[in-house]
Order: C-alpha cells, then structure tokens, then sequence
C-alpha cells in the first residue's frame, strides 16, 4: 500500500495522541522479561512487572484513563476560573 494513496492517516500519531491523552501518557511499551511482561509509559509514572501481556495492557489502559481523567478535571476548573 503507498502511504499517500491509501493512508487514512492525515495527521501524525504525535497529533493524534495530543488530543487524546492530553500530552502525558503518549505510549506505553510492553517488554517481556524473566517472571512476565515490564510495562513502562512515557509520562514517567508507571512501570509494573505483571505475569501476563493482558494483565499489563488492561494495567496501561486504566493508567492512561485515569491520567486523562485528571487532566480534564484540572482543565474544567481553568476554564471555569477564567469564566469567573
């Protein structure tokens, strides 16, 4: 497939996860390693061991939305605050 013909992709991934995960937790990385699978996320606050590639997935998964999560409640009061 030639990637200007039949990319849907118009922005980069960078853009993409901007919007999506507010700049913080832009991707996590699965590594298998004695004892199971390290995962690490690039906002520096996550990294587990855990036995299973799932486990550490749904792991990341429930980080990056909780870190979303928080980020959008600190935007809401901003914006609220220059309301007032």
């Amino acid at each position: 497939m030639a990637e200007d013909e039949d990319s849907f992709m118009v922005d980069s991934p960078q853009e993409l996860l901007k919007d999506a995960t507010p700049g913080f937790c832009d991707v996590q990385s699965f590594v298998p390693v004695a004892g199971g699978y390290a995962g690490h996320c690039t906002c520096g606050a996550w990294d587990v061991v855990m036995a299973t590639h799932e486990e550490v997935h749904a792991a990341a998964v429930q980080h990056t939305m909780e870190i979303t999560r928080r980020e959008m409640v600190k935007r809401m009061a901003e914006d609220q605050a220059e309301q007032k």
